[in-house]
């Protein structure tokens, strides 16, 4: 009878991990993790990874746009009010960009209220009033565009674009998953 080898436990490896500091800080830690989990021991680690660094990089954003009076709510609504051209209205918009009516509307109101967009009568629904910018929007979208840059270039720097492109990868397939959800 032949005698059975014994199987090595696996060797622990360092990943990074969400934690919470004493103070309620969250932070990325490399720790020690044992390999025996299944298929699905990286889900938990990326998923808390990914809002957790998504948190981070809004808030960061949200500090230097304060600095010029701006948010990155306002920001995200002049972005989407500039790609859609005048053919969205607040309904649409809403839903495009994953906020709900209620907030959008507080938000179209101060920009409206200071002269950056406007709502004009739609084309086909005289009712529901499509969004524009306004010409005194360029200037604002142009110093947002500088913050956004510098941020965008200081958090991505060392990174590779292969990295990159693996990431948007994982992205576009969490999305599909989504979608089909």
């Amino acid at each position: 009878m032949r005698a059975r080898k014994k199987r090595a436990a696996p060797a622990p490896r360092m990943r990074w991990m969400p934690q919470v500091s004493s103070t309620g800080e969250l932070f990325l830690r490399r720790c020690e993790v044992d390999d025996s989990g299944g298929p699905g021991d990286m889900a938990y680690p990326f998923s808390q990874g990914l809002t957790f660094v998504a948190r981070r990089w809004r808030n960061l954003m949200n500090e230097e746009l304060r600095k010029v009076g701006q948010s990155q709510a306002r920001w995200g609504t002049l972005y989407w009010i500039n790609v859609f051209g005048d053919s969205v209205n607040q309904t649409e918009l809403a839903d495009r960009i994953g906020v709900e009516q209620p907030t959008l509307g507080r938000v179209l109101r101060d920009l409206e209220a200071e002269g950056l967009i406007e709502r004009l009568p739609g084309r086909g629904d005289r009712r529901a009033k499509v969004i524009r910018l306004t010409q005194a929007a360029r200037p604002v979208m142009r110093q947002i565009d500088r913050i956004q840059n510098a941020v965008r270039a200081k958090l991505l720097r060392g990174i590779s674009a292969e990295d990159l492109s693996a990431c948007m990868s994982v992205f576009a397939r969490i999305l599909a998953n989504m979608d089909k959800a």
